[in-house]
């Protein structure tokens, strides 16, 4: 399996680009739509309300797609620091009981512990190989968000640089915070939308309505727009 990329600035970001690129091409293509003297105003309509509706569906496939980076990314990040009992699939029950009990009797000692003593108990972990007192230290030093017991041990087991500042921005962008939040809600706010995407709904079941008419209410939920 392949890892997930680090999130590049929104301005070298291929989804970033694809949503402004998706603003531009509206543009550029609603305007020679409009000046076209030549064609009806149904057809105009029709044409820039199937623009719009796809520029939406391009940002929305965009912002998706950034999400979905976002969220691979750091659940590999998270992955890289060993929290919870870390008991495997098919582990037999005499074995998980096992590993259980050991979890639970290394986490009442980490609970009963200082933050110094915390890390004490992290140090004699790695030296000893003690993987149930190694999960349990992070494992509350995560849920806790003791920084200086997480940095510590990433910076010396985890090959990735400004590991828990990569963690944190990622958190902090899922849930729509962060450094670049305004390059966000800028980058994925649609265009306003047009008059004719609010016109064409409208007159499309009715050959002889144009934009702009509003035709007459025959029945609740009925318009006929020839009675005018």
């Amino acid at each position: 399996m392949a890892i997930p990329a680090p999130m590049p600035h929104p301005n070298e970001d291929a989804d970033h680009l694809a949503a402004r690129t998706s603003k531009e091409t509206f543009a550029a293509k609603a305007g020679p739509i409009r000046s076209n003297s030549d064609a009806s105003g149904r057809w105009k309509a029709q044409q820039i309300s199937g623009l719009y509706d796809t520029h939406l569906r391009e940002m929305s496939e965009a912002h998706e797609r950034l999400a979905e980076r976002r969220r691979a990314r750091l659940e590999y990040l998270e992955g890289l620091v060993p929290v919870g009992t870390g008991i495997p699939d098919g582990t037999s029950p005499a074995d998980k009981a096992v590993l259980m009990q050991a979890f639970r009797t290394a986490w009442e000692n980490v609970q009963e512990a200082d933050k110094a003593g915390r890390a004490r108990l992290l140090a004699e972990a790695e030296r000893f190989d003690d993987d149930a007192m190694r999960r349990a230290v992070l494992t509350f030093a995560l849920d806790t968000n003791e920084e200086s017991i997480l940095r510590g041990w990433t910076e010396a087991h985890v090959d990735q640089e400004n590991y828990l500042d990569e963690v944190r921005q990622l958190r902090e962008s899922i849930s729509g915070r962060g450094p670049y939040s305004g390059f966000e809600r800028q980058d994925f706010r649609p265009l306003p939308k047009p008059q004719e995407a609010y016109d064409w709904p409208l007159i499309k079941d009715d050959p002889d309505a144009q934009p702009g008419d509003h035709g007459v209410q025959v029945r609740p939920g009925v318009v006929d727009f020839r009675r005018r």
